[in-house]
């Protein structure tokens, strides 16, 4: 494994996700993936992953298990394996990165998932 380096708009591109590290690049210690939406996520759970966000840009409303935060701009999320979260865009759209680890959702294959509330995908589990 090397190193390596990613411009920007370079990656794997799904819609409004952009995968930055994967799996495989990254020898399966984490993923990254840079979001830019307008929309958010419905309520979910990783079943094996930690997830975290870091706030770009606009404002979200981040619920995980009982608790609510609305992240701006420098905001740091940590959304733990096992607990239901979800997320809102509160502003016309917010940009920020996605940490995975292990690496699954961020992962080139998870990219290609299904993204709305159904089955389970990726070891994602609706809630």
């Amino acid at each position: 494994m090397n190193g390596y380096l990613l411009r920007s708009g370079e990656g794997v591109t799904d819609e409004d996700l952009t995968a930055k590290a994967t799996s495989e690049r990254t020898g399966g210690a984490l993923g990254l993936a840079e979001c830019h939406t307008t929309t958010g996520a419905p309520p979910h759970i990783h079943k094996n992953e930690d997830v975290a966000f870091y706030v770009l840009e606009g404002v979200l409303t981040v619920r995980c298990g009982d608790d609510t935060w609305e992240a701006d701009r420098g905001c740091f999320l940590y959304l733990p394996r096992q607990i239901c979260h979800s997320w809102d865009v509160n502003t016309l759209s917010a940009n920020l990165l996605i940490i995975s680890t292990p690496p699954a959702e961020t992962d080139e294959r998870a990219l290609t998932a299904a993204d709305t509330p159904g089955p389970e995908t990726s070891g994602i589990v609706w809630c």
